[in-house]
């Protein structure tokens, strides 16, 4: 139940800007491949990249939108980082959004849950040995790039004790 219901929230959050349109600039040049920024994880000093999610990223001329499968779905591909019990794990953004949720699936129980973030976007392995689904969704007001939007990121963790 609760994972269709983390679907559904999902869904809608990006729908908004999953018709795939492309607005052409004046100038006729299209613009294409308007991404948006990369999220990494540190995890002892190691850097892991994220699975880029479902987005809609769009500057003053043009947007690009791509909706793609659940997290679920995307993280069956996804080898899973091995972390110890508790460990402070961090994202690291290109670029800090402005708003910003974490998560958490376990995928024995199927169980989600929101997970804290500090101001340093750092938050902490579970305490419970398992397999864990992160998805990390982040909003970007427009800024000196000129560019705006939405994005998710999906990675996986093994919590080993």
């Amino acid at each position: 139940m609760y994972k269709s219901l983390f679907s559904l929230i999902l869904l809608l959050l990006v729908s908004g800007c999953s018709n795939g349109a492309q607005l052409e600039p004046s100038n006729g040049i299209s613009h294409h491949h308007l991404l948006p920024p990369t999220v990494e994880l540190e995890i002892e000093d190691s850097t892991y990249s994220t699975e880029q999610g479902s987005y809609c990223w769009r500057n003053e001329n043009s947007a690009e939108c791509l909706s793609l499968a659940s997290p679920i779905e995307i993280a069956e591909n996804i080898e899973p980082i091995k972390v110890p019990v508790n460990k402070t794990i961090s994202l690291l953004p290109k670029r800090q959004p402005s708003q910003q949720t974490l998560a958490m699936t376990n995928v024995e129980s199927e169980q989600d849950e929101e997970i804290p973030l500090n101001k340093d976007n750092q938050f902490k392995a579970p305490k419970t040995a398992g397999v864990y689904i992160f998805n990390y969704y982040a909003i970007w007001e427009k800024d000196d790039t000129e560019t705006s939007g939405d994005s998710s990121y999906i990675f996986k963790i093994e919590v080993d004790k």
